[in-house]
Order: structure tokens, then sequence, then C-alpha cells
């Protein structure tokens, strides 16, 4: 009988671990992108020794935050500001690393800088960095 028991028990803990909706480190669930690429749906996504998580809630409102490596905050945007995920946005990871954030809804562009292990988010147009061309030709289409 206590054989039966732990079998029982054995059984609960593996098939939990396998349901948990825990996905913040798991690879299994994360997309890894290079330079020079678009994200433009919610999920999870790892660049070098960061992470980008694009969080869709229950109105097709989204907020997106850029963490480092132990899952601190290095930008997140206001919760207040959301975007629709029904109009045209999309974050694009440009040839030197740097992140930057369009969206249609506010007509504005932004860019997180990666310096070491920190970062910094950059607002102000007439403080950019060049342009990327793609991402000047995604805001055009």
């Amino acid at each position: 009988m206590g054989k039966i028991k732990i079998i029982i028990v054995l059984f609960f803990l593996i098939n939990c671990n396998k349901n948990s909706n825990i996905t913040r480190n798991n690879k299994d669930r994360a997309t890894f992108v290079k330079t020079n690429t678009f994200i433009n749906s919610p999920g999870i996504y790892h660049f070098r020794d960061i992470s980008i998580i694009v969080k869709e809630f229950k109105d097709n409102t989204i907020v997106y935050g850029v963490f480092d490596y132990y899952n601190n905050i290095l930008y997140q945007r206001n919760i207040n500001t959301s975007i629709s995920n029904n109009m045209k946005w999309a974050i694009y990871i440009d040839n030197q690393g740097q992140i930057w954030f369009y969206n249609v809804d506010y007509q504005e562009t932004g860019v997180f800088i990666i310096e070491g292990k920190k970062g910094t988010f950059i607002k102000d147009k007439n403080k950019f960095p060049p342009i990327p061309r793609e991402l000047i030709k995604f805001i055009k289409e």
C-alpha cells in the first residue's frame, strides 16, 4: 500500500511540473532573436544577455519591457500608455544591437541602447542615433 502512495505522489509532482505556467525562465517557450530582427507579436524574446517581454492583455493592448540576465527591469513601457495590438507597432533590433520601439497609436519612436549591463532609453528624436533603413521602411509602409 505504501508503494502505491509513493507512485501516486511522484505522478502528481511530475505532472504539476510539466503544466507549470512559469514561462519567464523557460527557454523552450521563448524565442531567441538576432540583430536585424522585427518583433511584432506578444511573447518572450531573448537577445544576447537580455530578455524582451511583450505582454498582451484581454482588451488587445500591449506593454513591453526589457530585462537583464537576472530579470531586473532595464526599461518598461508605462502600463497607463499601453498600445493597441490591433494597430501598427514593432520592436526592431538593429545591426548594432540597439532596440527600437515604434507604434502608430502615439506616433512615437524610441530606442534602447545597451551599455554594458545597463542601458539608456531615448525618446527625444533629436538625440537618436541614425534610424535604421529597415525601420524607416516599416514606418512608411
